[in-house]
This record gives structure tokens, C-alpha cells and sequence, in this order.
């Protein structure tokens, strides 16, 4: 039988978890948009990975509900699979400010005829970021900042004043003057993002593809040209994602950039990126 096991913890009591895996309210900030969700075993409900609708639709039957222990469902892709797979949900309290999360997805053999995207390694993949990232950034009281302009520009040029050498310093001058990138930009790789003083943070590139996208995931800082290791500060907003995607359009390049970011630095990162959005734009369309 194909299955994925995944277990994390979490800084939170386990009904507060509790109520993040199981509150529709909760759940469409870091999981899926459930309009029809319900938690009484015997219920259905179906979504899609979009608010607005998408490719893939889901359809769920409630199989066990224990409350602040078990949750457990049907996991179905109607419209590309006729198999059906079983998902549980194990909560475990550790003390009373702290608990884990287990998942195990089971049956996933029984997608074999929807194709390479339902293979167990993308469930495996997709649920390392549903839980590791973005449950974990919910309950961190980390939120996910969206930043969109339009550059009269081709995006080959916009990519490469983005990421050049003399001019990612520049355009980011908002944020710190005369930043700059240790390591070679590709998927898979590790960079140092620095200030002049050297000091920073280093992140492992997760999606690269040259003129059209880029994510960092966000690890750690660096300190005299050291990665230090992950204290109770950095736990907090490590494995954070940061995206840059170019888009073609009719007039130029449609840039979207979004961002995990804690929200005590709401204001301070929306005025920044607004300020090296138009620092870009100008840079670009010079």
C-alpha cells in the first residue's frame, strides 16, 4: 500500500491545532477554501485548490471525528480518478503549550490511472508544504504578503536587473543599500543573501526557472560569513517561502511577488516593497 507519513510539532496547545485543522474559517487561510465543510461523519465536501475554482476538484467523506485526537476522511479526485484514498489526522498533546500533528495519507496506489501528477512522491511533496510550511506559518502568526506591478519591459530584461550583480543591490535599496547574493541562483542551490556588513540569511532555492520564476525558502541567518544554527528566534519563520514570478503580457511583464512574512513587520515590508517595486519598474522601462 503507497503511503505518506508525516508528523510535525507545533508551539501551540492541541486545541488550538485542533480547531486550525477543523474550523472552515481557520482552514482557508493556510489550507483550502471549504465552503461546504462539515465535521459530522457521514458528511461530503468537495473543493478545488483555488478559492476561485481550478483543475483539480476534491471530494471528502468524514469516516471518524475524535475531538482534539482524530480526524479522519475519504480523499478523492473525481474528475481525473475513479480510486479513493483514506486521510488521517493524529493530534498528540506534548505539554500545554505544545503538541504534533501526524498525517497519513493511505491507498494512494488507488490514483494509478490519473496520471504522474497523483504519483505518492507529489503527495508526498504537497503535504511537506500544506503542514511543514504553511500550517506551521498560520499558527507562527505568519502571513503571506502579495506584491503585483506591470513593466513596460521584456522579462528578459526585468529578470536580469532583478537578480544582476550591480543591480539587485539597487533595486532592493529599500530594503538595505548595496545588498547582494553569495552563491549561484538555480534550483536546488544555497545562497547567502548579505548586506554590505556580510550579515544576512541563507536560503535554499526550491523552483528556479531563468526568466520566469524563482522561490527561496528561508532558512536561517549568517553571521560573519557563517550560517548559524536554528535558535528559538529563527524557528519561528524558518522554511518561510519568498516568490518572484514573471509573466509575458501584451505591454511587457507582469511581475507577482509573494511572501511570508511575521506580521510585526506588516507595514515595514508593504512600504518597502512598494518603494523597490517602483525603483525596479523605472530601472526596467529606462
Amino acid at each position: 500500500m503507497a503511503t505518506v507519513t508525516l508528523t510535525q510539532k507545533f508551539k501551540v496547545p492541541v486545541h488550538t491545532l485542533w480547531n486550525a485543522i477543523t474550523n472552515a474559517d481557520e482552514m482557508k487561510h493556510w489550507y483550502f477554501h471549504i465552503e461546504d465543510f462539515n465535521l459530522a461523519p457521514g458528511s461530503v465536501y468537495t473543493f478545488y485548490e483555488k478559492e476561485d475554482g481550478g483543475t483539480y476538484l476534491h471530494r471528502c467523506k468524514v469516516l471518524e471525528v475524535k475531538p482534539m485526537e482524530l480526524f479522519e476522511h475519504t480523499w478523492e479526485h473525481p474528475s481525473h480518478s475513479k480510486g479513493s484514498s483514506v486521510l488521517k489526522w493524529e493530534l498528540l498533546p506534548i505539554d500545554d503549550n505544545n503538541s504534533s500533528l501526524t498525517i497519513t495519507h493511505s491507498a494512494l496506489e488507488n490514483f494509478s490511472d490519473a496520471g504522474e501528477a497523483f504519483t505518492p512522491e507529489n503527495y508526498e511533496f504537497g503535504w511537506k508544504g500544506i503542514i511543514s510550511i504553511m500550517l506551521r506559518n498560520y499558527l507562527n502568526g505568519i502571513e503571506k504578503l502579495v506584491f503585483e506591478t506591470d513593466i513596460n519591459a521584456p522579462k528578459e530584461k526585468v529578470w536580469k536587473i532583478m537578480w544582476g550583480e550591480k543591480t539587485y543591490g539597487e533595486w532592493l535599496s529599500a530594503f538595505m543599500e548595496g545588498s547582494y547574493i553569495k552563491g549561484t541562483l538555480g534550483e536546488d542551490e544555497r545562497v547567502h543573501l548579505l548586506a554590505p556588513s556580510g550579515e544576512g540569511m541563507y536560503s535554499d532555492i526550491i523552483f528556479f526557472k531563468e526568466n520566469e520564476y524563482l522561490v527561496f525558502n528561508h532558512i536561517g541567518y549568517v553571521k560573519d560569513g557563517e550560517e548559524l544554527p536554528i535558535d528559538a528566534e529563527t524557528e519561528v519563520w524558518t522554511g518561510s517561502l519568498e516568490g518572484f514570478f514573471l509573466t509575458q503580457t501584451a505591454e511587457g511583464t507582469h511581475l507577482k511577488i509573494e511572501l511570508d512574512n511575521q506580521k510585526e513587520y506588516h507595514d515595514m515590508m508593504k512600504m518597502n516593497y512598494s518603494v523597490a517595486l517602483q525603483k525596479l519598474k523605472s530601472m526596467c522601462e529606462t
